[in-house]
């Protein structure tokens, strides 16, 4: 028993041997008037403010409207959702970077989002939409590709007309609209960026197709009519610039052949398709005689030496030619023989207009 009831217990005992009631204290009423009128506006005014804060975050300022401006492609009640902004959004409360990564995440063909937040009680969103840019042939199926390199598309069966079609890229597995575009070799989605940028500033808009199967002989189709090797991907960005200029300024509309970059000093090569065609049905029959010759001589025995045959001179003899020489469609040759490939068949040339001198084969732009 605690000593503060046995204090009760004895002054009951004592009252009721009086005959009378124990008397209960009273509780002391606090003064209003003694405290100091300081304290008491202090306190008013700290209750005012946390009510209003209170009703800030809880029933003002709230979203009542939303200006959705630069969206076609989506309606304003898909942007809205995506959003995640309803009328019980507070501005107060509400992070506008999280609502631009909602919207740029959530729809594919949204590039870039601007939230801004107009009190009382509005919001504008401001939105900027992807560009088709490229097309990606991955063994049939198509994904189509954005400036950033960001996939807007995937499993299409065709590929998007006026659209380059990437080859040889080798996309990762279980790709999705709206992520980042990535290879399995991280080089070359890298490389393809970093070209789509570039073709996009440089406004090389008739590049119908992008070959990168080897990354370190980049060959672009453009016009239909004129291949673009351009070797790695290193300095790509100078290299296209020159490659431009001499699209625009050293050959004409009705061009067709090669354009091969070939180094800062050595330039640019234009190579007619005539030409081309020529030297590369000049090698193929260089290399199968070449072929033909090697056959014969497994065949012979050791012992038996082999006999000289009829077109294919040895070393020494007149009409020798060093295969070292043959390089690139081009052969070097002594003073009285004549090239296998024209004497068998002459390489077709286009005739020229009978006003006009012939063009040379190949054109070279030094410095560009």
């Amino acid at each position: 028993m605690s000593s503060k009831n046995l204090k009760r217990r004895t002054e009951s005992a004592v009252a009721e041997r009086r005959g009378s009631k124990p008397r209960k204290k009273k509780k002391r009423l606090v003064d209003l008037s003694r405290i100091p009128p300081r304290m008491v506006y202090a306190f008013g005014i700290t209750a005012a403010i946390v009510i209003v804060v209170i009703m800030s975050f809880t029933l003002f300022f709230n979203v009542r409207q939303a200006d959705i401006k630069g969206c076609e492609l989506y309606s304003y009640d898909q942007v809205l959702v995506m959003s995640g902004v309803s009328d019980s959004t507070n501005l107060l409360r509400m992070n506008t970077d999280v609502v631009e990564k909602r919207l740029v995440e959530g729809l594919p063909y949204i590039e870039e989002a601007k939230v801004s937040k107009h009190f009382p009680d509005s919001l504008d969103i401001t939105l900027t939409e992807a560009e088709q840019k490229a097309c990606l042939d991955d063994d049939g199926r198509y994904m189509i590709v954005s400036t950033k390199g960001i996939v807007l598309e995937t499993d299409r069966k065709s590929a998007v007309a006026g659209l380059p079609v990437i080859k040889g890229f080798e996309p990762e597995d279980n790709i999705t609209p709206g992520t980042e575009l990535r290879s399995k070799d991280n080089l070359k989605a890298k490389i393809i960026k970093t070209l789509l940028k570039s073709l996009d500033e440089l406004e090389m808009t008739k590049v119908s197709e992008i070959d990168i199967t080897d990354r370190t002989n980049i060959i672009l189709r453009y016009d239909n009519r004129i291949d673009i090797y351009i070797g790695s991907s290193y300095d790509m960005e100078y290299k296209l610039e020159e490659i431009k200029a001499v699209i625009d300024k050293g050959i004409n509309d009705s061009f067709k052949g090669m354009l091969r970059y070939n180094g800062t000093d050595s330039g640019i090569s234009a190579i007619p398709e005539s030409s081309a065609n020529a030297r590369a049905e000049a090698k193929a029959k260089k290399n199968a005689k070449k072929t033909e010759n090697q056959e014969k001589k497994t065949e012979q025995t050791a012992e038996t030496p082999p006999e000289q045959t009829e077109g294919t001179p040895e070393q020494g003899q007149e009409g020798y030619t060093d295969d070292a020489a043959y390089q690139e469609g081009y052969q070097d040759y002594s003073d009285n023989a004549e090239p296998a490939a024209v004497t068998e068949e002459p390489a077709v040339t286009t005739a020229p207009i009978e006003t006009e001198p012939p063009p040379p084969e190949t054109t070279t732009w030094a410095g560009w």
